[in-house]
């Protein structure tokens, strides 16, 4: 990668993380469009974007054991329902791309 689409990358990467901290909006909200418009294939971009977002989450989720303020029987119901809801969206975007044949 060089030239325009590296700065473009790095100046968004910061721009990104900065306003993930800040706002908490989701880093996917702005590094997927940009991956997009850069050519990168769409199943790419999601797949890293969802690697980013590891590292994030690993982090906010060490904060707040550290704090002593993370419930696991909570994180836990929601982290099932969060699997049942991946897998079903998964079952259904599978479904509507071979009914369009994409």
């Amino acid at each position: 990668m060089k030239g325009k689409n590296l700065i473009k990358l790095v100046g968004f990467s910061f721009f990104g993380g900065w306003v993930s901290g800040a706002l908490g909006l989701g880093g996917g909200a702005i590094f997927n469009p940009l991956l997009l418009s850069m050519g990168v294939p769409p199943k790419v971009a999601s797949a890293t974007g969802m690697y980013m977002i590891i590292f994030s989450t690993g982090a906010s989720t060490i904060s707040y054991l550290m704090n002593g303020t993370l419930d696991i029987s909570y994180g836990s119901w929601i982290g099932l329902f969060c699997v049942i809801g991946t897998l079903a969206g998964m079952q259904a975007l599978e479904k509507l791309m071979k009914k369009f044949d994409r």
